[in-house]
């Protein structure tokens, strides 16, 4: 038994590179977050056909006129208090730049991004309500907020 012998044999055993970098935690890891965007990818059998109406949706889900102006008066005012959380996240965040704290700035952003998402969300399911009508586009919705006629 030589001394490369001795090397290689010492290397190899006390050497577990896999272990060390819980390969198999990773894998499995990886496996999970693969099994959640499955999760999140639309069905066919849950999608909403394109030829069907707001009358008939309306029908479906057995709604009244009254169901739906409280459901447009709800969104609208989730629509509102979403814009005013984020109008206030901005501050905060511009608050926070003003002190020289970067990273919670940067989670100030995050929070006030997702607060316009929301809003922007709500206010677009009541503009859909409001005009009667699915598949509404957000260049619709965006050109109605500046338009004259209500």
């Amino acid at each position: 038994m030589g001394f490369r012998s001795y090397v290689k044999k010492t290397a190899k055993n006390n050497t577990n590179v896999r272990g060390w970098s819980s390969w198999d935690t990773i894998k499995e890891n990886a496996r999970t977050v693969c099994g959640f965007v499955e999760d999140l990818k639309p069905r066919a059998q849950n999608a909403i056909p394109v030829q069907t109406t707001f009358e008939q949706m309306v029908r479906q889900y057995g709604l009244s006129e009254s169901d739906l102006r409280s459901r447009m008066k709800t969104h609208f005012f989730v629509s509102v208090f979403c814009l005013i959380l984020g109008c206030f996240a901005i501050g905060w965040m511009i608050f926070l730049l003003t002190k020289l704290m970067f990273l919670p700035a940067l989670v100030a952003f995050s929070l006030a991004a997702l607060m316009f998402a929301y809003a922007f969300r709500e206010h677009f399911f009541y503009f859909q309500i409001k005009q009667r009508r699915l598949n509404c586009t957000p260049s619709e919705w965006f050109s109605s907020l500046f338009s004259k006629k209500k």
